[in-house]
């Protein structure tokens, strides 16, 4: 659900198997993660009095695509961000943090990065990113080619490579290294990225070439960037033709996981699509407006046992974004939150 630039935090949500058929009913997903977006009230609390001087006549504008991520710098909200991520940690049984962000490339980027990562890591939870591009390095959809870019994507020079695939590439990388080397062939950390526009589709040949384009090892520390790529879908595109065709591809022939994240919010939606990429799907849903804590878990009960108890599933959101338009999921409610691993007792 793209009706604004930037996203809140996010709850993602894993349940456990049981699989003795006289055990009693899951209350809850089991084990639970959040997934942060900023500016977000919480976490970087009264943000637009450190907008750098290009965007102090409009910081919002600035919100909205690369440039908080590239210009703010995060060590100035670090005592929201620890505050935050020990609330993460001990509240509602959320083990872990999912990082929505935009595509850049300046030294502020990577070090605000790091700083959400340190803090993470201080506090126990893992870190993980999803990107959404945004525009500075041409169309959204230009980091899916290493080749043949469309006229839309500013190319390396000399190549017919666009700019955004080498920053993809790079954010991969050094998203897997926050945390050292990897064991030869595996990943520290899921990297999701946004796939799916109204206004242009670059269909499977041009997602599998850009899948296979990932390495399986890099040689300077290991990791295998192709496993550790997840693809988000926003509702719009949940069943997008050559997503499905590329995960049977992986899953059935190649026998190996591809994973998919999919925004679902009604029941219509979820009754649709909540298996369309099982076993390997992450549901995102959300409960709107609820004015307490156990009014929104009785909410996103409804929707798990909509989603026929996923797996794998994500509220939205934490906390709603204080920019024009900001929506109401919000799960952080009067200084609490639900247990995840309990929402159909409230």
């Amino acid at each position: 659900m793209r009706t604004a630039l930037v996203r809140p935090l996010v709850v993602v949500s894993y349940m456990l198997m049981f699989t003795c058929v006289a055990a009693v009913a899951a209350a809850g997903p089991q084990t639970s993660w959040n997934v942060v977006t900023l500016p977000n009230p919480q976490i970087t609390p009264a943000w637009r009095t450190y907008a750098p001087s290009a965007c102090q006549s409009s910081p919002e504008a600035c919100a909205g695509d690369n440039r908080f991520w590239e210009q703010w710098d995060f060590k100035k909200f670090q005592s929201a961000i620890d505050s935050s991520f020990a609330t993460v940690e001990s509240l509602g049984q959320y083990q872990g943090v999912i990082v929505i962000l935009p595509l850049g490339d300046t030294s502020t980027y990577w070090n605000n990065i790091r700083v959400l990562y340190n803090s993470a890591s201080n506090h126990g939870v893992q870190l993980q990113l999803a990107v959404f591009p945004k525009w500075k390095f041409g169309g959204e959809y230009c980091y899916l080619y290493n080749s043949h870019a469309p006229a839309a994507c500013p190319v390396v020079s000399g190549t017919t490579t666009a700019v955004a695939y080498k920053k993809i590439w790079n954010l991969m990388n050094f998203a897997q290294t926050l945390s050292g080397r990897c064991t030869a062939g595996t990943y520290n950390r899921p990297v999701a990225v946004w796939y799916g526009w109204g206004d242009f589709s670059p269909g499977y040949a041009a997602l599998k070439s850009f899948w296979q384009s990932l390495p399986q090892k890099v040689y300077a520390n290991g990791c295998n960037l192709q496993a550790a790529y997840i693809t988000w879908l926003d509702t719009p595109y949940s069943a997008t033709a050559e997503v499905q065709q590329l995960q049977k591809y992986v899953v059935n022939q190649l026998k190996r996981p591809y994973w998919v994240n999919t925004e679902l919010y009604s029941a219509a939606q979820v009754q649709a699509n909540y298996s369309t990429y099982a076993p390997y799907q992450t549901i995102i849903t959300g409960y709107w407006g609820a004015s307490d804590v156990a009014s929104w878990a009785k909410g996103m009960c409804a929707q798990w046992n909509t989603a026929a108890q996923p797996a794998r599933l994500a509220s939205w959101t934490f906390y709603d974004m204080d920019l024009t338009s900001s929506e109401s999921y919000r799960a952080y409610i009067n200084g609490g939150m639900a247990a995840m691993g309990s929402i159909c007792t409230y």
